[in-house]
């Protein structure tokens, strides 16, 4: 049986706004994605059958994740197979360090990195067009997480620009104690701007964070995130680790995704250390990223 191995890693946004509600009930976004090194590990075996097969995935770090056809590794699996038009008995290991529902694409990461281990144990039948194309099937999130580095997404967050690579970024991500799922998330945004057609300005600016990004540089006073309108009142820990996170050294401080996980944004590493080992003490989870 072929097993390889492949790290899931998290993301996080740089800058995220919602630009309109769709007719089909989704949202258009404008988001800027940055690959870290905070990251799961996978381990996928696979083996050809003549009919059948199963996919079985078994998880640790996270009991309460769903181990069937629910959990986006095995569903990754299942496409991949289907696409090929492969039986195959799959085994999926997964161990879980990034938090879950946290707004850092844990769970898309790990579908990408799936894709990439089948890919790899199969002898890479499938180019990068055909990767993405059963990327996009899985969720909005994980074409991005095939490729990672940094990237403009927009669409759903599917339609991706590469962007230049950051230069001597530490990050510091703090997960709080509470849960704020992206349906909740989205529901309380809508409540806050509806049809998102009237302008809702902001701090932030996109093209002055793409172009400081262009020499490889964060222009933290440029980063946005329009859910920290609508999660902070209900998540208002989210909001209290970002203030914290300012107190203890961080250039920037900002929520990623959907939420409630905050990240700072430190110039180096030492800072960062002593901060994430501060928020620790007070009872936060905190984990020390650098840049991928």
């Amino acid at each position: 049986m072929n097993s390889v191995k492949e790290k899931a890693y998290a993301k996080i946004n740089l800058y995220l706004d919602v630009t309109k509600k769709r007719d089909d009930g989704f949202h258009e976004i404008e988001t800027v994605m940055h690959t870290v090194s905070l990251a799961d590990e996978i381990t996928v075996s696979a083996e050809c059958v003549r009919s059948g097969g199963q996919v079985r995935l078994s998880v640790g770090g996270a009991d309460f994740l769903p181990t069937d056809g629910r959990n986006l590794a095995v569903r990754a699996a299942q496409t991949f197979l289907a696409r090929l038009g492969t039986s195959a008995n799959v085994n999926i290991k997964l161990k879980k360090n990034i938090p879950v529902a946290a707004g850092l694409a844990g769970g898309s990461s790990d579908a990408a990195a799936v894709l990439r281990a089948m890919n790899r144990i199969f002898s890479r039948p499938f180019g990068e067009k055909v990767m993405l194309s059963m990327a996009a099937e899985l969720g909005s999130d994980v074409p991005y997480c095939l490729i990672g580095k940094t990237a403009l997404c927009t669409g759903r967050g599917e339609i991706m620009t590469r962007l230049n690579d950051l230069d001597g970024v530490c990050f510091v991500i703090v997960k709080v104690n509470a849960h704020v799922s992206t349906p909740v998330a989205y529901t309380a945004l809508d409540g806050l701007y509806g049809d998102f057609k009237a302008p809702h300005g902001h701090a932030g600016s996109l093209d002055g964070l793409l172009e400081s990004l262009k020499s490889g540089k964060l222009a933290v006073g440029e980063m946005y995130n329009v859910f920290e309108s609508a999660v902070f009142p209900l998540v208002p820990e989210s909001e209290k680790a970002k203030t914290r996170l300012l107190d203890l050294g961080a250039d920037g401080a900002m929520m990623s995704g959907s939420g409630p996980t905050v990240f700072g944004v430190f110039s180096d590493e030492k800072t960062a250390t002593a901060a994430r080992a501060a928020l620790e003490k007070e009872g936060y989870g905190a984990f020390l990223a650098l840049s991928v």
